[in-house]
């Protein structure tokens, strides 16, 4: 079949046509294949850094603490740290203890400093009275004649043994006693806020017969010798 001039014309429009279809294709297929770029990065930041920069951010904070008097102090920073454990050894190694107004031989409440640079935290220590045993007491109830004197030491009146600790603070009361009058009185240990009672009895001193007869006896002697001379 021959084609005339026109259908030749408009054929090879056509075909034209369709190779810039077919060409524009081609370019947005490729143009949409796109060559994936993988980076790596890598991080290299020193323990020191990160952990100053932690110590920055995140306040140290100092414990309560609390010991008996007359006890030395720890000189060890790690002792007044919280979560210590946690902290990185550089660091700890920068900080400065300052327990110099600490005073371990009297009962109180001091403060203590830990420096870190520039900066300073303070936290306190409370000194308080060493703990004494618990002890629990029977007293004795202690008989004198008028005239004698008043037991001073505060054995005579306990009857448990007790250390030196125990007998240094313990206080006796025998305010009520008064030995030139016969009667009964109370008298008081106080031993760790706890207070035991017990009798001081004042008595008419008796005499045994037996002295009141040798008495009489002395006298008549005393009595014949004068009425002879």
């Amino acid at each position: 079949m021959k084609l005339n001039s026109k259908e030749t014309k408009i054929l090879s429009a056509v075909i034209a046509i369709w190779g810039i279809v077919f060409i524009s294709s081609g370019i947005v297929m490729n143009n949409s294949k796109k060559t994936e770029t993988v980076i790596k990065y890598k991080l290299d930041v020193s323990t020191q850094k990160i952990s100053e920069a932690q110590a920055k951010k995140k306040e140290i904070i100092l414990k309560e603490l609390e010991t008996e008097i007359n006890t030395p102090i720890s000189v060890n920073i790690k002792d007044y740290l919280v979560d210590a454990d946690k902290m990185d050894e550089s660091i700890i190694k920068k900080l400065e203890l300052d327990t110099s107004l600490v005073n371990i031989n009297q009962a109180g409440t001091y403060k203590y400093t830990v420096k870190y640079n520039k900066k300073k935290y303070q936290g306190t220590i409370k000194v308080k009275e060493k703990e004494l045993p618990d002890m629990t007491f029977t007293l004795k109830n202690i008989t004198l004649d008028i005239g004698d004197a008043i037991p001073a030491d505060k054995r005579e009146y306990i009857n448990e043994t007790i250390s030196d600790e125990v007998y240094q603070n313990i206080t006796l009361d025998i305010s009520q006693v008064k030995n030139s009058i016969q009667n009964d009185y109370k008298y008081y240990i106080i031993y760790k806020n706890t207070r035991y009672e017990g009798t001081i009895s004042v008595r008419n001193k008796i005499i045994p017969p037996s002295d009141i007869k040798q008495e009489e006896e002395k006298s008549n002697e005393q009595k014949d010798t004068s009425i002879n001379n």
